[in-house]
């Protein structure tokens, strides 16, 4: 499966210069494969589909119902499962997505008044994902979002922030910060080897093949992916190998351990427990377990 990157990767701010913010709801056969990075604050939520999150360095499912707020610049991709990708499915991939205009914030943190929202603001330059009755709250504050104009939609957006901001029901997502913009020659190169790994990583891989497609040596590549992703090559590909096991385990009742060991990736079953347990904390099986105990 081949997904032409046509947009570019660095892309222009998506809010006219006359507002604060923008609030839209999508609806497509899969959310923007695209590793890219913009100016604005993004805060996303999923109302329809599921698959694999990239937000920075850290590499997570999403499903309905998963809220994620990001600062500025944070290279990100929200790539839906294989079905979506499929043109006679009838699967869509639904979200309610606001960009914030940084320049405008900032104006408001440094005021007295609003020094919660300048630490809120400072978190999200990690990335967050939110959970409890702190999403709950926030997502029905954005489906009324939709409906409200003018000074209205400030003061809930407003609402929004404040709830955000009072709130410790959050993961961070990205190890480090960013402050500049990532170049497009960058992030159109992390594409190339994510959109490869993404279709390839059930077979073997080597580093040879991967470097090649980026024109440089092995040598380098390793470097330069560590350098880009703070995490090596290899460990990228167990995390999306362990990822697709996870899913099949959870929704797959009837294929085996063994069958979803192969078809993720792995040659032996006890790697595939070891691996399982070294990134997930238990065995394949005892993660099966919770699931059909729900």
């Amino acid at each position: 499966m081949d997904i032409n990157f046509k947009k570019p990767a660095v892309q222009k701010t998506r809010i006219p210069a006359s507002r604060i913010f923008a609030i839209r709801k999508l609806s497509e056969n899969h959310f923007d494969p695209t590793w890219h990075a913009h100016s604005e604050y993004q805060l996303f939520l999923v109302l329809e589909g599921s698959g694999t999150k990239f937000i920075g360095n850290t590499m997570k499912s999403f499903g309905k119902g998963d809220l994620t707020f990001i600062g500025p610049n944070i290279p990100h991709l929200w790539r839906s499962e294989d079905y979506y990708f499929d043109p006679q499915s009838d699967k869509r991939s639904k979200g309610l997505v606001i960009y914030l205009n940084g320049s405008a914030l900032e104006k408001f943190i440094e005021k007295e008044e609003f020094n919660q929202l300048k630490i809120l603001l400072g978190k999200v330059r990690h990335g967050m994902e939110i959970h409890g009755e702190t999403a709950t709250e926030t997502i029905d504050l954005m489906h009324g979002l939709l409906h409200l104009h003018g000074m209205e939609s400030v003061i809930q957006l407003l609402k929004i922030l404040g709830v955000l901001a009072k709130s410790n029901e959050y993961n961070l997502l990205h190890y480090g910060e960013i402050l500049d913009e990532p170049k497009e020659v960058e992030t159109n190169r992390i594409n190339i080897v994510y959109n490869y790994a993404f279709t390839n990583f059930k077979k073997k891989i080597t580093l040879d093949e991967v470097a090649t497609l980026l024109s440089m040596t092995s040598t380098s590549f390793s470097r330069y992916f560590t350098a880009k992703t703070s995490k090596t090559f290899s460990y990228f590909i167990a995390e999306l190998r362990i990822s697709h096991a996870c899913k099949l385990l959870s929704n797959s009742e009837n294929m085996s351990v063994s069958q979803i060991c192969y078809d993720s990736g792995f040659n032996t079953l006890s790697n595939f427990n070891k691996q399982f347990k070294t990134f997930v904390g238990v065995t394949p099986k005892e993660y099966r377990q919770k699931f059909l105990t729900l």
